[in-house]
């Protein structure tokens, strides 16, 4: 199906091509997926932390090697005559428009764009799509639409973890080369050591200042705190301590699942409920 429908299969080879041809060459290679470390030595791999996960979640590291490209692994061989000439480039910008049919090509077969910095609203086309916004659209059901995007299992949720992060680093990114407009230097001691004169400036550290309204960090953590301390100094001090525990057995979330899933298939529903 996909050889018949996808059309960047015609712009690049398959990884089972690109094996055929190295094994051609005369080259002993496999392909592992899943590699399960048995590794008894005393001193050997730490189990706590290289070991195969035991839980039904999908986590992401994002590594620091690629600095401010933020690119993820995809290897790109062009065909040429039904062959591959050489690999064009092997890092790919998340942002880019073939990034999700390229990575993730069983939910997108015919090839269809993912996000891409020059997406429009459809009623208003002077507005940019934002990222976000395009995964909440892909992220809710429809009756007129397929439902392979939800079929996915530990693939759909990497899908999902992939998409947050994208939106996190476009959004650290922003705020890195913004450091001025939310004027960083009154938080990082800069002014203090320009009026001090017997520094050397070039052994000053640029830091990056992360403001309140990112969410997770140091000083939006620090205005939760003083808004909360402010609730209480105006209200009194709080009566009930309520906490809420989830069951993915509810029926409000089994009925939303598709035949054969289960809760752990779904986080986007899990959430939402």
């Amino acid at each position: 199906m996909l050889q018949e429908s996808n059309p960047l299969i015609k712009l690049y080879l398959t990884a089972q091509e690109r094996l055929a041809e190295i094994r051609e060459a005369g080259s002993n290679c496999r392909l592992v997926l899943n590699r399960q470390l048995r590794v008894v030595v005393r001193g050997g791999a730490d189990l706590r932390r290289e070991n195969l996960p035991a839980a039904d979640e999908v986590s992401m590291i994002l590594p620091e090697e690629y600095g401010d490209e933020g690119c993820r692994d995809i290897v790109l061989a062009e065909r040429v005559n039904g062959q591959a000439e050489s690999t064009s480039f092997t890092l790919i910008n998340p942002n880019h428009a073939l990034y999700l049919p390229l990575h993730y090509v069983l939910f997108f077969p015919s090839g269809e764009h993912g996000w891409h910095w020059g997406r429009r609203l459809k009623d208003q086309p002077d507005d940019h799509l934002t990222q976000r916004v395009f995964y909440r659209f892909r992220l809710h059901t429809r009756v007129d639409e397929l439902a392979t995007l939800f079929c996915g299992e530990w693939l759909f949720q990497q899908l999902v973890v992939d998409a947050w992060a994208q939106c996190d680093q476009n959004q650290l990114g922003w705020i890195r080369t913004h450091q001025r407009n939310i004027t960083a230097e009154l938080y990082n001691g800069l002014a203090d050591v320009l009026n001090a004169g017997d520094v050397d400036i070039d052994q000053v550290g640029k830091r990056v200042v992360l403001p309140s309204s990112y969410v997770g960090g140091d000083r939006f953590i620090q205005k939760l705190y003083q808004d909360s301390i402010a609730i209480v100094r105006h209200y009194g001090k709080p009566s009930l301590f309520i906490t809420f525990t989830a069951n993915p057995k509810w029926v409000e979330i089994r009925r939303e699942l598709l035949p054969g899933q289960q809760a752990k298939d779904r986080p986007d529903r899990v959430s939402r409920v």
